[in-house]
Parts: structure tokens; sequence; C-alpha cells
């Protein structure tokens, strides 16, 4: 039966004409199997694409031919072949080669007589599309992980904008998951006027940028490339684009914009000269600045080296600085440009490279004008150099410490007191070096210490008296001030400055006690004073009564030499006062208003007595316009005239003395000079010994000193008296022939009516020229003293009631009506100072009577506390006959005293 089959099916190949035409020339391999699946015929085509010929086809076994897979297949694609049906499917066989192919077979039965006699296959190679198809298949494969993995947004949009195909980063970037978008218009997410049209975004080679809408609400800078692509069968072209995230890009090219903005307003108003320069020197860019600066149009200066503004001196240096910099140095450094007008401009300069790709291409510069800094800096180098001379110059220790008191500073003169190096000293702690022991060897600790306090609250200190310490541990005395240093109100440290005061405490201490000893010196010989006046009192006072009885010749020249010797004793005693009180600084003067021709004519008179026995002639001359009072100290010229006068007198043996007095009247009454000259036609002075007049206890020669005697301290305490009241005084003299002695002192002029006031002052104090009875009170404790002047007084024709002591002095005027009480001083049981004091406190003014102290003290500060106590005169012991008739005259009373009440 199948061999029938067979034959028939051979039989129907070769009867049909047309089928052998188009079976031979078909590209498809077409072939013809029996149903047991042997290969009765083929067509060229089957050699061409399986590499088998027809005869290979039929000795070979099926397996041969195709995998077992395949040929397993095969068998079913048969089976149902057979079955009546068609079948078509890809199927896997081996070249002839070896390779292994596709092939995309078709089965078809061939019948006669409805049955299926043979059937009919074709087979199209598609190994190559099918390899195609993989390839495409891989492809879009990586493609979608691409699309499904990629940061940037992948879309695929029709022509109209709709989106087709969204990737899944659209969340990342956008906010929205794949399937909320497509579907809808990408023009619905794109801000308004940046959306283009698909087709033109295609066309767009560099791609666009655009803003595109976040879920959150604000929009995305993106930038999108896109390219048209042949749509899905049945479709139009695509346009699939790629949308990247640039809002950083768009965020840094706007600070990139800002920055450069920045550049080039800080580049073109700097106030400094900025410029930049290739890397031949030459400028590529300037500011307003430099053009200012050098005084050069802009376009004149592009392309110029900077070479050619710098001084010429300068030049080298430049070039240098820019050799370094073209190296990648940055350089800093001064020079001096010249502008086009000449001027020299000190600058400082920074050049630093240009650096792209780590290739220097060019360099940067500022440039500063200095020259007043530099002027500046030069006067405050040349005002650090004249302190530090200061500093270093001064005699007094300067050391300065800082917050911490550490030692800043310490000038040569410190460093030499301490005994250190300045090099030593600084950057210690100064307190444990210096300053930590007391004087009484106890420890200072320095939170006591005056200079640490001052580091500590910025309060400035001045100690009198301390302590410092040397190197080799020897102690000295200081004073020392510490200035805090204060900047911006915060404390920054302190400076000391102190003085070696050890000599000067030594000094002190020795002045102190020269003090004490001039003291003591000053009240022994007040002390002696009034205890050798007392006995003087009573020789001078009694000799002088003595003379006045009846006496022999020889009994009266006893006593005028007793007289005399007291005299000259008292004589002595007032130049010793005199000279130790001007030795002390203690001589007061007391300015008032004297008549000088009254005093020249006491002067005169003083010495008559003398200068008769000796024949001699005693004159003196005023200026007519001097006037009738001047206002001086007159006891102190009266003084200095009567040691004047009273030397020519004792020097002179014949001739005359002669004193003439001028006036040299200044601008103002005040400023008159009273000039005086003492004239004698004595025995002269030699030249040489001209220089020792004036010497303390100097006397020209032993013999002349035995001769005419004296202290030698007349002319000294004349000297002294005249330069105390702001004069001079000098000497002229030819030995043999005789001397002048001249002395100028201040005295100021009385106008008219000071005049008239002096002139009735002094003819209230000398009115009284007779005897006018009166009541006298003596107060005196001394029996010698009291006998004196009970006696002088009986003389004179007055009683006097007595006294010993300040009590019964106030008892005795509390109790009776005196014109006048003769005080004295030193009393016991209550003085005379006392006495005064109470009796003006207990009695009413108008009864107590003037009072005048009887005192041995001769300082004129003993009589000044008489007068402000309230006595109204003084006269010194020995007491003078004439002096107690002057204050009787002068503080008696003016009419004929009544008598005191019973």
């Amino acid at each position: 039966m199948d061999v029938n089959k067979t034959e028939t099916l051979k039989r129907i190949i070769s009867e049909g004409s047309s089928y052998q035409s188009l079976f031979f020339n078909h590209p498809d391999a077409i072939y013809v199997m029996d149903i047991h699946g042997n290969y009765i015929d083929a067509n060229p085509s089957v050699e061409r694409i399986s590499g088998y010929t027809l005869d290979d086809l039929i000795r070979m076994n099926q397996s041969e031919i195709c995998p077992p897979d395949s040929e397993n297949s095969r068998k079913e694609y048969i089976k149902e072949v057979l079955a009546g049906r068609s079948v078509s499917n890809p199927i896997t066989f081996y070249h002839k080669d070896g390779s292994l192919k596709q092939a995309e077979i078709t089965y078809v039965p061939i019948t006669e007589s409805d049955e299926i006699v043979g059937i009919y296959g074709i087979a199209k190679d598609v190994t190559d599309i099918l390899k195609v198809q993989r390839e495409l298949k891989e492809a879009q494969e990586k493609y979608q992980v691409l699309a499904d993995h990629a940061q940037d947004l992948i879309t695929t949009c029709a022509k109209d904008g709709e989106l087709l195909y969204v990737s899944p980063s659209v969340y990342t970037l956008l906010g929205y998951k794949p399937e909320e978008v497509i579907g809808k218009s990408f023009k619905d997410y794109c801000y308004p006027g940046d959306y283009p049209d698909p087709m033109d975004l295609s066309k767009i080679g560099n791609g666009c940028k655009m803003r595109v809408l976040h879920k959150k609400g604000h929009y995305i800078w993106m930038e999108t490339l896109a390219k048209p692509v042949a749509g899905q069968p049945g479709k139009s072209v695509q346009i699939v684009s790629i949308s990247r995230d640039i809002t950083q890009h768009k965020d840094a090219d706007r600070r990139l914009r800002e920055s450069r903005q920045r550049y080039r307003s800080l580049f073109e108003h700097n106030p400094a000269a900025v410029y930049s320069l290739n890397l031949e020197g030459e400028y590529s860019a300037v500011n307003s600045k430099l053009v200012q600066m050098l005084d050069v149009p802009r376009n004149k200066l592009i392309g110029k080296s900077f070479l050619s503004n710098l001084d010429k001196c300068e030049v080298q240096h430049g070039q240098t600085n820019f050799d370094k910099v073209k190296q990648g140095d940055p350089q800093y450094y001064e020079t001096r440009i010249v502008n086009s007008r000449g001027r020299k401009i000190e600058v400082s300069v920074t050049n630093v490279p240009i650096i792209v790709d780590k290739e220097v291409v060019g360099v940067y510069g500022i440039v500063s004008d200095i020259t007043e800094r530099k002027e500046y800096t030069e006067r405050i180098q040349e005002l650090s150099k004249q302190h530090e001379l200061i500093l270093n110059t001064v005699t007094e220790g300067i050391y300065g410490l800082d917050a911490d008191g550490i030692t800043m500073f310490m000038n040569p003169a410190a460093a030499s007191m301490f005994g250190y190096e300045a090099k030593e000293f600084i950057g210690k702690n100064s307190h444990p070096i210096i300053h930590h022991t007391r004087a009484d060897g106890s420890h200072l600790p320095q939170e006591e210490c005056p200079i640490h306090m001052t580091v500590l609250d910025g309060q400035r200190r001045s100690i009198k008296e301390d302590i410092f310490w040397r190197k080799d541990g020897s102690s000295f005395l200081v004073q020392y001030q510490v200035t805090p240093i204060i900047e911006q109100g915060q404390i920054q440290g302190a400076v000391v400055v102190f003085n070696d005061v050890t000599g000067e405490r030594e000094i002190v201490r020795a002045k102190e006690t020269a003090e004490l000893a001039a003291q003591a010196k000053s009240e022994f010989l007040s002390m002696v004073s009034h205890e050798i006046r007392t006995p003087m009192n009573g020789i001078v006072g009694m000799t002088e009564l003595l003379i006045g009885t009846d006496l022999s010749e020889e009994q009266r020249e006893y006593a005028e030499i007793i007289r005399d010797s007291g005299d000259a004793l008292l004589n002595i005693l007032n130049d010793i006062l005199d000279f130790s009180k001007l030795e002390s600084g203690k001589m007061a003067l007391a300015y008032e208003p004297f008549a000088l021709r009254k005093m020249l004519e006491q002067v005169a008179e003083l010495f008559k007595p003398r200068a008769d026995e000796k024949h001699l002639e005693i004159r003196y001359r005023l200026n007519p316009s001097i006037p009738e009072f001047m206002v001086g100290d007159a006891i102190r010229i009266r003084q200095i005239l009567v040691n004047l006068v009273g030397n020519a007198l004792k020097f002179t043996d014949q001739g005359s003395i002669d004193v003439n007095v001028d006036i040299i009247k200044g601008r103002k009454p005040e400023d008159s000079v009273l000039d005086f000259a003492v004239q004698d036609t004595g025995i002269g002075i030699p030249a040489d010994k001209l220089d020792q007049l004036f010497q303390s206890f100097s006397q020209l020669h032993p013999v002349i000193n035995r001769k005419y005697g004296g202290t030698g301290l007349g002319l000294v305490i004349s000297k002294r008296l005249v330069e105390i009241m702001g004069g001079s005084i000098s000497v002229e003299s030819i030995e043999g022939e005789g001397s002048t002695f001249r002395f100028a002192v201040p005295a100021a002029s009385v106008d008219a009516s000071a005049e008239q006031t002096a002139s009735q002052f002094h003819h209230d104090r000398t009115r009284q020229s007779d005897k006018v009875a009166m009541r006298i009170l003596v107060a005196e404790d001394h029996p010698v003293n009291r006998k004196i002047l009970r006696e002088y007084l009986e003389k004179l024709g007055y009683q006097a009631d007595v006294c010993t002591n300040g009590v019964e002095a106030i008892d005795a005027i509390s109790q009776n009506a005196y014109d006048i009480v003769l005080m004295d001083i030193h009393m016991p049981v209550m003085d005379g100072l006392k006495a005064t004091d109470l009796l003006h406190r207990l009695i009413p003014q108008d009864r107590i009577p003037p009072i005048i102290a009887v005192t041995g003290n001769a300082k004129r500060e003993d009589k000044e506390a008489c007068l402000e106590i309230g006595m109204r005169d003084f006269i010194s012991k020995p007491v003078m006959l004439s002096e107690l008739k002057r204050v009787l005259q002068q503080w008696g009373p003016r009419d004929e005293p009544q008598l005191a009440p019973n």
C-alpha cells in the first residue's frame, strides 16, 4: 500500500510541468517526502540552504539532519499533516558544514483521490532573521533595563506630545509614578513658553533646556535630547527623548555668573589697582584704579609691559619677581612706580599665578599705594628710635609687664640697677626675681604686690618707699609708680618706673638730722639768749644807773669800761643770733612804712659820741626826690647801716664818714630801689683781701683783729640781709685811702595819700615829747630786772607797781586802771603771753591798757607772737633807758591821765 502511494507520488511529480518550473526556481527549499518522512525529491534551493544534495538526503538518516528535539518535533508535525492538516513551525537542522541552522518549515499534505500520498515541505532559512531578532530582543531588553534604571528621564511620545512611555526615574526626578503621566501630553508638565514642538525638538542637535513641573508644585530645570524613531506597526513616527535634571547645573551656572559679576565688580571697583598680565608681562586687563594711578588711558596700557611703569632702579627687581611668579610661586614685594607725570609712588605688589589645567597661563596682580604708609612708618620708626633712645637714656628704671606679669621690656637703667642683663629678665615673671621679700625679711605674696594688683585691677599706684632685690641678693630702697597698659578697655599689662632712693633717703635722714640739730641749736641759742640777756640786763642796767650817780673820775672810768664791755658783749650776742637765723633760713622780713631821714638821723646820733671821741664827722645826704616815707623792712635796713657805719667808724682815725642815699624809680611805685653808699677815709682794704670780706668769721689780719676787735660776722650778716631782701652789696677800696660800701635794696614808694597817713601814724607814735603822768605796772619775776625797771622809771619820774607772775598781773589789771604795763614773757605760774590772752578774753577792750612785752628773746618770730596775742610793742633785754623812754612816749596817755577811782 505504501509502495503504491510512493509511486503515485512520483507520478504526480513527473506529470506536473507547471509544478516543475515552480519547484526548480523557487528561492525557498521545496522538497517532497513520503508519508514516512523520507525524501523523494528536492529542488536546488535545498542544497543551497542545507548543503545537502537530494542523494545525500535520500541516503542519510533523519537523525543526522536534525537534532533530537527537532527531529521529534518534525515527526509530530508529519503526524499532524497525515491527519490532513497543514503545519508551519520553526525547526533546527544541521548544515552539511556542521553548523546549526534555523528554518521556518511548512508541511502540506499531497492527496490523491482523497488519500494522502505524500508531504510537500517548504523550508525558509531564517537563521539570520532569528539572529537579528534575537539581537534586537537582547538590545530591547538592555534598553529596557537601561530605561528602567537610568537616572535620566527617558520618554517616548507621539508627534502630538502624548507620552507613550515614561521611565521609572520620573518618580525620582519629578515625583510622579510612570502610570500617572503615560497617556498625558508632555506639554501639560512644561513651564509656559518652554515647551517646544516634539519634531522641532528632535531637530535641535544640542538639545533644549526647559522647566518641568514637579509633583510638589515647583519647577525643575531639565535638558532634553530627542530623536525620531519608527513607530510600532500601524503607528506613525515616535519621538524618544532623554531628559536630565540640570537644576544644580543651572544654580551653578547662576552662581558662576554671579561670581564672574562679583569678580568683575571686585576687579573694576577694587580700591587697589588690579591687573592681569600674560606670560610676556604685558597687561591683558586693568581696572580704573590702575589707570588713575598711572595716569595712562586703559587702551594704551593693554599690551604694554608692566616693567615700563617701574622706576628704573626697580626694573631688575620687578623682572626677578615676575620670573618667580611664572614658575607658580606667588610673590609679595614693595617697589616704586612712576606715573605719566613723573610722580614716584611707593607701592606694595601682590602677584599670583593664573593656573589652568595645572599650567600657568598668566599673572594676576594687585598694587596698593603705600606712599603715605611708608612715610608714616618712617615717622613711626623715627619716633620709635627716639623713644628707644629716650628710654635707654633716662636714669629712671623702666620695665613693662604683660597681663600675666611676664616682663616684656626693660631699659638699661633698670637692668643696671637690678644687676641683670635685659635679656636675662625679659620673658620671666618679675615678682619672684625682684620683689619677693619685704624690708623686714618676710615673704611678700604676689597677690599683695602693688605691681601685680595694678595688672589685675588697672588702678595706677605710686609707692613712696619699697624694697627691690638685685641679682647678687642685695636690696635697695626704691620709689616707684606702676601704670596700667589699657587698650580698647582691656588691661594688657603695666609699666613700672622706679628710682633708687637709697642715697636720697640717706640725704633725707641727714637733712632731718640736720634740721633737728638746727632746731636744737635754735632752741639752745634762744635759751642762751634769754639766760644771757637776763644777767646782761642787770650788768648794763646797773652800770647805767651807777654812772648816773655821783662818782669820782676813777670810779666813772671803771663804770664806763663796764658799760662799754657790756655793749660789746651784747653786739656779739646779737651778731651770733642773727647769723644763726640767717644760716637756718628763718630770718623773716617785715615791710612797713618808715621815715628814711629819721632813720639816718638815729644812726648818726647813735655813733656821734664815738665819732666825737675820734674827732670824726658823720654826715648823711638824701636825694631830694626820695619820698619822706618808704615801704620796706626798716629794722633790717637800719641794721645794715649800723654795721657798715660801725665798721667805717672802727677803721677810720681821721677824716669823715659819709652816708649817701639815692633812689632808682621804676615804672611802678613798688619797683623802686634805694641805693646806699657808706664812704670812709680809713685804712682801706688790700685788693687781694677784698674777696674775704663777706666770708663768715673772716678778718683780714690777726693784727687788725687784735687792734679793732669784732666777730667777723657783721659784713656777712649785712650781705645775707641784703640778699634776702632781693638786693646786692659791693665794696670799692684803696688801701691807705678808704673804702666805699654800697648796697641796693627794693623799697616801694608811698603815694601822697599813703604818705599823709604814714606821717600821721608816725606823728601819733612819737607825739609824747614831754613827760606825762601815768600809772605803770611792771610784771617781772627776776628781782634784778624788777629793780632796774623801777630805777629806770624813777629816773624818768615815774612810780610803778610790781608783780612777779601772770596771775598777779591779771589780778592787778582787773582791779586798777593802768596807763601802761611792762610784761615779762617768761614768768613762773603763768607767762606773759598767756596772761595777755586771758586779759583780752576777760576784760572789756576799753579797760585793757597798752601791754609792752619785755623779752630776752630777740627773734622776730617771738616778737610777732607778742603782737599777735594782743601786746602793743616790745623791748628786748637788756633794757636800754632810751628804749624804755621810747615806749612810754609812744604808748602813754595823750592827755593828762585821770586818777584811778578809789
